[in-house]
């Protein structure tokens, strides 16, 4: 059943002709720049900041939970994080959890409260991140990153209103796949429901060295099927080392990857679920099957639906580097002057599409 889920969505003959309009589209485009479409919408309280962030409506109200601390910890932090020193890590650590906003619209969220979970053992005594929100028969879940002598693993939470929630007590639920390096990155959830499965992407380094983006599915939130990589590349010398919130979207049976690397945002399209590499089996000179492009330099990023229309959200932190480099400012990647821009908050873009291309633009609101 779960592999039944991977299979194209898409006719070869369609999926190559939608590929082609794309790639036309694209061809005689430039990424956009970061002030020209976006406008500030909310920022954290003072002294936290506000990263990668996910979105689920209740039918009445946009919650968003986001990444969220004191970033003037974050060289202390790394410090004893480095030294494998759990419990000092835990003590200054700039990602205790989540931020926790609310609003009927994603122009009018407000903040409410900042959700720290206690520490379950010594898998999670370092950091409790990044979480993507779903929703599971009668009540909502979280899937979480966390860090600690596991090295990088995810855990899950419980809500009935998404307000109060309740930790899992088979804590941590996802380890890294064992294909993946152990030392690796495994973070960045982002979970979609598909024909009663839920396929979770999120990502992962493979033991070779390359940076990855993995899928996983479960029916039942207790047994899950490693699907393996759907998306790879070495890693970026500037900007973001490796991926980060890796999103994909099912639209008009087309289906779209949205991830920061680099210099920002990429966007790359796909037949299946499964499917953003191209198939080496049927390749040949001269003829492009997949691939992807720059978007600008957006970081951190969330595509959102409502009520029609489309949004993309995202912080500042791309843009601020690609500042600092233009005027050779250097700023150590993790560094607290590489990260305060996050304590800005949350920007917003209007997302038109033509035909499979996003195009953002200013927000009229």
């Amino acid at each position: 059943m779960h592999e039944d889920i991977l299979q194209p969505t898409l006719s070869e003959a369609d999926f190559d002709e939608r590929f082609r309009q794309l790639h036309d589209q694209l061809w005689c485009t430039v990424e956009v720049a970061f002030d020209d479409v976006t406008s500030h919408v909310l920022a954290p309280p003072k002294g936290f900041y506000l990263v990668d962030h996910s979105f689920l409506h209740d039918g009445e109200n946009w919650h968003m939970y986001y990444v969220t601390g004191d970033m003037t910890l974050t060289d202390q932090w790394q410090v004893h994080r480095l030294a494998g020193e759990y419990e000092e890590a835990n003590e200054v650590t700039p990602e205790p959890g989540n931020g926790h906003a609310v609003g009927r619209t994603l122009f009018d969220l407000s903040f409410v409260e900042n959700v720290f979970f206690e520490s379950q053992g010594r898998f999670d005594l370092m950091s409790r991140a990044a979480c993507s929100l779903f929703r599971f028969r009668d009540r909502y879940g979280m899937l979480y990153d966390v860090r600690g002598n596991l090295g990088e693993v995810m855990s899950l939470a419980w809500s009935e209103d998404l307000y109060a929630w309740r930790l899992d007590e088979r804590n941590p639920v996802l380890l890294q796949p064992s294909w993946a390096n152990p030392r690796g990155a495994f973070k960045d959830p982002h979970i979609m429901e598909y024909e009663g499965i839920y396929l979770i992407f999120a990502v992962a380094w493979t033991q070779p060295g390359e940076v990855a983006i993995c899928l996983i599915t479960t029916e039942d939130w207790k047994t899950f099927h490693d699907q393996g990589t759907v998306f790879q590349a070495p890693p970026a010398l500037r900007g973001t080392f490796g991926f980060e919130s890796p999103q994909v979207i099912l639209r008009d049976g087309l289906w779209h990857l949205f991830y920061t690397h680099g210099p920002g945002l990429y966007h790359s399209i796909s037949p299946s679920p499964a499917g953003f590499l191209s198939p080496p089996a049927t390749a040949r000179a001269g003829k492009v099957q997949r691939g992807s492009y720059f978007m600008g330099p957006f970081h951190a990023t969330e595509l959102v639906e409502d009520r029609g229309q489309w949004w993309l959200t995202t912080d500042r932190k791309e843009e601020t580097r690609r500042l600092n480099r233009t005027v050779g400012r250097m700023c150590a990647r993790g560094s607290y002057d590489d990260e305060k821009t996050l304590e800005e908050g949350l920007y917003i873009a209007g997302v038109r599409w033509e035909g499979d291309q996003p195009v953002l633009e200013k927000p009229a609101q």
